[in-house]
């Protein structure tokens, strides 16, 4: 029998180390478990549950926030998406000679002018002042609302809009931002 051995300090050793690293183990496990649930159970409460699981599964730092951090994630996926709209309205504006479609796209990106304003005031808001981070969130989702309107309600007639697409995401990803919003209480 060994009695005092190196080779005794030595397994105390190494079976400490294998021990420390598989609580690390089961630790960063556990936590990102956590988070991939967070997201889930966040998702599940607002309007559009697919688009926010794509919009915050697909943003590294929705890895290891908590919810007002999600509510700022899903508002920068709006302001992207807002961002390429007005991009996508200039473009159109360049192309066309159509004065009616002319006059309903210029009235569009002065909406989604707006909506990529307000955006950033909205995330500035989240978790200091939610009334406020709702009232900025809601101005842009009345102007992707009220840019699909333009060309169905138009008072120069009703028009196909070039923009349904863009607008109904756009929709979407303030509504769900707002409902992550107003789960913050």
């Amino acid at each position: 029998m060994l009695r005092n051995s190196p080779l005794q300090g030595m397994s105390l050793s190494f079976t400490m180390t294998a021990m420390s690293l598989l609580f690390l183990l089961v630790f960063f496990t556990l936590n990102y478990h956590s988070q991939a649930d967070l997201v889930a159970d966040t998702c599940k409460k607002v309007d559009y549950p697919d688009l926010c699981l794509s919009t915050l599964r697909s943003n590294p730092r929705s890895k290891s926030v908590d919810h007002e951090e999600l509510a700022c994630i899903a508002f920068d996926a709006a302001l992207a998406k807002s961002t390429n709209t007005l991009n996508q309205i200039m473009l159109l504006l360049k192309k066309t000679n159509e004065p009616i479609l002319k006059k309903y796209l210029t009235t569009c990106a002065s909406l989604y002018g707006d909506a990529v304003d307000g955006i950033p005031q909205a995330i500035r808001f989240v978790g200091s002042d939610n009334f406020q981070a709702n009232l900025y969130g809601g101005v842009a989702l009345d102007d992707a609302i009220d840019c699909e309107e333009t060309f169905t309600t138009g008072e120069l007639g009703k028009r196909k809009s070039p923009l349904t697409a863009s607008n109904n995401v756009v929709k979407q990803l303030v509504t769900n931002a707002l409902a992550i919003v107003n789960s913050l209480g």
